[in-house]
């Protein structure tokens, strides 16, 4: 069973990974994961699954961001698996709402995530994104289809 203080940093593990990307802090994100991560995005048109923070911040450096990332609903399993491993599931919402975002849209699904606690506090194991809604304010006949509101 964790205690009290390790839900707590989990909690912060996910939050600092929404303003690290925010404040396009590569060097923050990248702590933020165990050496050998995997993070997979296929679900939301990454082209490949990431393996190691290096890969990941390649992924992450030239994205389209929103102009927030916001996790929220974070529930965290209470027990552990024989390795140590602990499953996290929340929610992101993301607003692209900056000039630069075309459409302009609001994005939403779940995040899957396997956090481990290493001697420099709870990393991500791995961190799977997957789309589930989207507002887009367009009438445009020329919007594509995984641009739509669904």
């Amino acid at each position: 069973m964790l205690e009290a203080i390790d839900i707590i940093l989990i909690h912060q593990l996910l939050g600092r990974y929404g303003h690290a990307l925010d404040a396009t802090d590569w060097d923050t994100l990248a702590a933020l994961f165990t050496d050998d991560a995997v993070l997979d995005y296929t679900a939301v048109r990454a082209p490949k699954v990431c393996h190691g923070p290096a890969e990941i911040i390649e992924y992450f450096r030239p994205a389209n961001h929103p102009s927030a990332h916001h996790v929220t609903n974070i529930v965290v399993n209470e027990q552990a698996d024989p390795a140590g491993r602990v499953d996290v599931h929340s929610k992101f919402i993301a607003p692209f709402t900056r000039e630069r975002n075309v459409p302009l849209r609001i994005y939403g699904g779940d995040y899957h995530d396997v956090v481990v606690k290493s001697p420099d506090g709870w990393r991500f194991a791995a961190k799977t994104c997957i789309g589930r809604w989207q507002y887009t304010p367009s009438t445009s006949a020329d919007l594509p289809d995984f641009r739509r509101t669904f």
